[in-house]
């Protein structure tokens, strides 16, 4: 019997050793398991911010550009009324009718000539060179 109950405590010890080992191992997986859930929360938790950023960012463009759409149509609509009053006073007086068809001058039309652009380096290039405008009759050097 002594050996028989020596049989039963080494299978005891083993199967004790056993759900040791397994109740380790467990441990050992759900503290893995709980620093990759830290980690992930915390992804998501920076996830979250870009995307309530992005969301500003988003309203804020979106308002700008229903204003930017509103000032072009204002910018249009006085742009129409301005045209619109030119050519009503030219139909009201003939010397303002002469005035407005007359070519403009050389130098003016000159002013006015400008390179295409391709960017706006292209344009501080131009406004860096020297453009100077011819004298006019009156103000030739003395």
């Amino acid at each position: 019997m002594t050996r028989a109950l020596a049989v039963i405590v080494l299978i005891l010890l083993l199967v004790t050793g056993v759900q040791s080992y397994r109740l380790n191992s467990a441990h050992g997986r759900i503290d893995a398991q709980q620093t990759t859930i830290e980690g992930q929360g915390k992804k998501l938790s920076q996830k979250n911010s870009q995307l309530i950023a992005l969301n500003i960012l988003t309203q804020t463009s979106s308002q700008s550009q229903t204003q930017l759409y509103a000032a072009a149509e204002r910018n249009g609509q006085l742009l129409r009324n301005r045209q619109r009053k030119i050519e009503e006073l030219k139909r009201e007086n003939e010397d303002l009718r002469r005035w407005a068809d007359a070519a403009l001058p050389d130098p003016v039309v000159r002013l006015r000539q400008r390179p295409a652009f391709s960017g706006g380096e292209s344009y501080r290039e131009w406004l860096s060179q020297n453009h100077p405008l011819p004298a006019g009759p009156g103000l030739a050097a003395k």
